[in-house]
């Protein structure tokens, strides 16, 4: 990897744990930014980046680095009741930078539904066996996954926007040449 490539990895990682910490509290799940983040990196950096990023985030965070919502850092996070949420952040960010590679604003769309579907369904898993959840309770509105929807629905469709044009705009000024995209 480039000094270029390098740096994009860690500055994506840096991106994630701030909107980590755009949090409103809440029980068992905070409310964040994550997500806008994930789809935001898979959009505009290239796949293999994007991904990185993400590792790098989650690696920091499980070592002990307060790079996760509310500045909590540590392995413990990442097999509790947010656990599953996090580590799909891995899976989705590369779902969703497959999709936006291929330039198309469908396969975009689709792909950043399909990624926070993925971290949706990874997430709840663990938090309905960690917390000991039905999975009626871990799904509905007010404990599981269910209460963010609507939010992470509206969230992504502004990041997809957000994402393509910080892009496109990216591409113009050059900072995306060929040795950050090999």
């Amino acid at each position: 990897m480039s000094t270029k490539q390098v740096t994009t990895v860690g500055l994506g990682a840096a991106l994630m744990a701030v909107f980590s910490q755009i949090s409103i509290p809440i029980p068992n799940v905070p409310l964040t930014f994550q997500l806008f983040g994930v789809v935001l990196l898979g959009i505009i950096l290239p796949k293999k980046l994007s991904t990185l990023s993400l590792c790098v985030f989650v690696l920091l965070g499980a070592v002990g680095v307060p790079v996760f919502a509310g500045f909590k850092g540590g392995l413990s996070i990442l097999v509790g009741a947010t656990g599953g949420y996090l580590y799909s952040f891995v899976l989705a960010v590369y779902i969703v930078g497959a999709f936006s590679a291929k330039k198309n604003i469908i396969c975009t769309i689709f792909g950043a539904y399909l990624g926070i579907g993925v971290s949706y369904i990874l997430g709840t898993i663990q938090l309905k066996y960690v917390v000991g959840m039905s999975w009626a309770t871990a799904i509905s509105a007010g404990t599981g996954a269910g209460v963010f929807l609507i939010k992470d629905i509206i969230l992504v469709g502004v990041a997809i926007i957000v994402g393509r044009k910080i892009q496109t705009i990216l591409k113009q000024s050059g900072i995306f040449d060929k040795e950050l995209l090999a």
